[in-house]
C-alpha cells in the first residue's frame, strides 16, 4: 500500500498556504500587529510631513541645483530656504527616517511572508 503524507499546505480564501507556519501564526501571532504597522506608518508620514513633502522637496531642490549648477534663473525665492545643502540633507534626514520605518514594517511583515507554501514534487 502506497502511503501518501498529508498535503504541506492548506487552501484558505486568500490562496494556499504553508501548513507548518499557519499552525504556528495561529498560535503566536497578533494579528493586531498590523494594524500597530499602519499607526506606526502613519506617525513616520506625519513626522516628515508626508509623502507628498518628499516630492515637494525633491522639485524645491532640483529648482535650486538648476540655478546653482545650471545658471537657470532664480525660481525659489531665497526667503524661502536655507542653503542649497541644507536642504538637501533635512531631505536625507527626512528619507533615512521613512527609510528606518519602512524597513521595521518590512521585517514585520515576515511571519506572513514565510506562510508561502512549500511544495514539493
Amino acid at each position: 500500500m502506497m502511503h501518501i503524507p498529508p498535503a504541506s499546505f492548506r487552501v484558505t480564501p486568500y490562496g494556499e498556504v504553508d501548513a507548518k507556519a499557519l499552525e504556528t501564526l495561529r498560535e503566536r501571532y497578533d494579528t493586531s500587529q498590523v494594524l500597530r504597522m499602519v499607526e506606526r506608518l502613519d506617525a513616520c508620514l506625519a513626522e516628515i510631513g508626508g509623502i507628498g513633502s518628499i516630492r515637494d522637496d525633491l522639485l524645491r531642490l532640483h529648482a535650486m541645483a538648476l540655478t546653482v549648477l545650471e545658471g537657470a534663473p532664480l525660481s525659489i525665492p531665497t526667503a524661502d530656504v536655507d542653503s542649497i545643502w541644507q536642504e538637501a540633507e533635512r531631505l536625507q534626514d527626512d528619507l533615512v527616517a521613512l527609510s528606518s520605518c519602512l524597513n521595521s514594517t518590512y521585517e514585520q511583515l515576515s511571519p506572513l511572508v514565510e506562510l508561502a507554501p512549500d511544495y514539493q514534487l
